[in-house]
């Protein structure tokens, strides 16, 4: 049984290997990681998070790799002073572009659409929804740089808010777009 077993993890890890360089493959990649999200336009601090999901990449050749993903993120910010804090979750869809500009580091950038499921403001006693003062389609750039090593792929993104988190606007209105900072580390399957 242990022979069948050495086997297996040999085969399997030898066609991960040849998919990080082989153009045609296809690559599964489940990954879980840490967000450091804030809000521009208001006076606020960055707040930690969760971010988790999978992303699935198509290798072009050997130095461009198209990859789409759906990942579960806490975001949010912290209020400047006082112990408030903003905790917004989403379902983020990022597709990007991969550059392989040396063996195992990838620069990226790309869209991400994303979808929010709660909104909640915590002023320290109470939690209040704030989802119906909240747009819930959020639309982002991701640029960023990943590092491969045995199938660990460590990644670093820098997610640019585009479109505004509240409803209204105007005088008296904030402006706010997300800016989340997340560091991901992902293992590679190739299918």
């Amino acid at each position: 049984m242990k022979k069948i077993l050495l086997m297996a993890a040999i085969v399997l890890s030898s066609i991960a290997a040849k998919a990080q360089t082989e153009p045609g493959t296809f690559t599964l990649m489940p990954k879980v990681g840490l967000n450091m999200a804030n809000t521009t336009g208001g006076d606020s601090k960055m707040k930690a998070g969760a971010v988790a999901g999978v992303e699935a990449e198509y290798r072009v050749n050997n130095l461009l790799g198209v990859s789409a993903g759906v990942l579960y993120s806490m975001q949010g910010c912290k209020d400047d002073e006082g112990d408030g804090k903003t905790k917004a979750d989403y379902i983020n869809i990022p597709i990007l572009a991969n550059f392989y500009v040396w063996k195992g580091l990838a620069l990226k950038v790309g869209i991400q659409p994303g979808f929010m499921t709660s909104c909640k403001y915590d002023d320290g006693e109470e939690d209040w929804d704030m989802k119906d003062a909240c747009e819930t389609f959020d639309f982002s750039i991701p640029v960023g740089a990943s590092y491969e090593y045995k199938d660990f792929v460590l990644d670093l993104r820098y997610n640019i808010g585009v479109t505004k988190i509240n409803k209204e606007s105007g005088p008296g209105q904030d402006d706010s777009r997300n800016g989340v900072l997340a560091i991901t580390l992902g293992y590679k399957f190739a299918l």
